[in-house]
């Protein structure tokens, strides 16, 4: 059996709390927008941010070479975000937005070949050297 995931020690732990982060910009994405925030904010930006975020949180999880693959896979849930957008009465599809995502997408890999999809490891190795000074 091949596995995308990285053979650490807690990948299914590090997948399942992405697939948390893709529900929570989901719901985000879909209920109605709040009035007045009391904090300004690019909604392009904030795009941008998010899909860099998961880009960068999936590319620690899987292997380098599925990087391909998971930039597709976050290009389609943003054009899903968009599409069920159109259907609800509060929000709408912007094409703008959806150049966000990919710009996103392109910074998190950007920064995902810089050396930032090793932050699982770094976790999960800072974890392992502080249980063993915990246990001493």
């Amino acid at each position: 059996m091949t596995t995308v995931l990285l053979p650490l020690r807690h990948a299914h732990v590090w997948a399942t709390l992405g697939g948390v982060l893709l529900a929570v910009i989901l719901i985000l994405a879909l209920v109605p927008e709040p009035g007045r925030l009391p904090i300004s904010y690019n909604d392009k930006f904030a795009h941008a941010f998010a899909f860099m975020v998961l880009m960068v949180w999936f590319s620690g999880v899987v292997e380098m070479r599925r990087l391909p693959m998971l930039a597709i896979c976050l290009a389609a849930y943003g054009v899903l975000i968009e599409m069920l957008q159109s259907l609800t009465v509060t929000r709408h599809p912007e094409l703008l937005d959806l150049g966000a995502d990919f710009v996103g997408i392109l910074l998190g890999w950007i920064l995902s070949i810089a050396g930032l999809r090793r932050w699982c490891v770094w976790l999960e190795s800072g974890l392992r050297s502080w249980r063993a000074t915990e246990k001493r």
